[in-house]
């Protein structure tokens, strides 16, 4: 791996573990160490946080380490609402990639201790622990660490970090704007908006209708594959910025995040990838085609997997 890219791959590396840290309350000066025996941190990095933080042990070391990533459907003054969104991030050491897994929200899933229902249901009932307990029980999949978000919170990051460069279809363009009303869960009309077909920046509040767009092409089949285009995105604007960007982004944007991951856990992720050479990013979606079936359930329109295809398929790609 040439030096530029191998220090492109680890600013991005840096930025997220920024983003969970800053989560977490935990810029420590441990962290900011290790940052820059690599090489790519500045002074200025390094003064960031002089106060006080209890070491914390690496955690011993995986071929695959599994990020869930959470889009919180919340609206101000709600309660912890349902998962809207739901994807694997797994850094997976061994085939050298970041793989992406969405995670349908209408799969009608066991969830332990209560009725079976959709999946996103989950997030509601028990939050992070009971989503990683469907995770493992229905899946076979251990999640390692969990990081939510909610509209809100969405909106500011992008903002923070100067909107996001994505291609849009015509008609994917109008939708944001609002100029086709024609459509299921239309958009107000935005007349100060001029997005057209091709590569726009989105700011915020476009980037999050776009990733909620299911109006727009193959229903919530397209629009799981837009959220990883958008989180992709991110990441490769992420790419483009200098440290002491990610560390004002961290610092204004960051604690918006909510995250069961400790110290340890984030210094083992960045171990772990740093460590990769040119790692390649991979994208999936559960259910695979032809592992469910649609039905109507309790009035509820859902997708019922057949999970020992569905976890077959998860192994196979891992």
């Amino acid at each position: 791996m040439n030096a530029q890219r191998k220090n492109i791959w680890r600013k991005t590396i840096i930025c997220f573990l920024l983003m969970v840290t800053a989560a977490a309350g935990c810029m420590s000066t441990n962290l900011v160490s290790v940052l820059a025996e690599e090489n790519v941190v500045s002074d200025e990095v390094q003064e960031v946080q002089e106060e006080e933080s209890t070491d914390a042990d690496i955690p011993e070391e995986k071929d695959a380490v599994n990020i869930m990533l959470i889009g919180q459907d919340k609206r101000e003054g709600q309660d912890r609402q349902r998962s809207d969104t739901m994807i694997l991030a797994v850094i997976n050491k061994e085939k050298n990639c970041l793989q992406l897994i969405s995670f349908m929200r209408d799969l009608y899933v066991p969830i332990p201790g209560h009725s079976d229902n959709r999946m996103n249901a989950a997030y509601q009932l028990g939050g992070m622990e009971l989503l990683d307990e469907v995770m493992e029980e229905d899946f076979g999949i251990h999640i390692d660490g969990n990081v939510e978000v909610d509209f809100e919170g969405f909106q500011t990051l992008i903002d923070l970090m100067g909107g996001i460069d994505l291609e849009l279809t015509q008609e994917e363009a109008d939708y944001i704007c609002g100029r086709n009303q024609n459509v299921l869960y239309p958009q107000p009309l935005r007349e100060d908006w001029d997005l057209t077909e091709g590569i726009n920046t989105l700011n915020g509040e476009q980037a999050l209708i776009h990733a909620r767009n299911r109006s727009v092409g193959n229903n919530d089949y397209r629009r799981t594959e837009r959220q990883r285009e958008v989180l992709t995105a991110a990441l490769d604007k992420a790419m483009e910025s200098d440290i002491g960007t990610m560390l004002k982004l961290a610092e204004k944007g960051f604690s918006m995040l909510t995250t069961d991951m400790s110290y340890g856990d984030i210094l083992g992720c960045a171990m772990g990838v740093l460590a990769m050479e040119e790692p390649a990013v991979e994208s999936y979606r559960i259910p695979e085609d032809g592992a469910y079936s649609s039905a109507v359930i309790r009035q509820m329109q859902v997708l019922v997997p057949d999970l020992t295809k569905c976890r077959d398929y998860l192994q196979s790609i891992l």
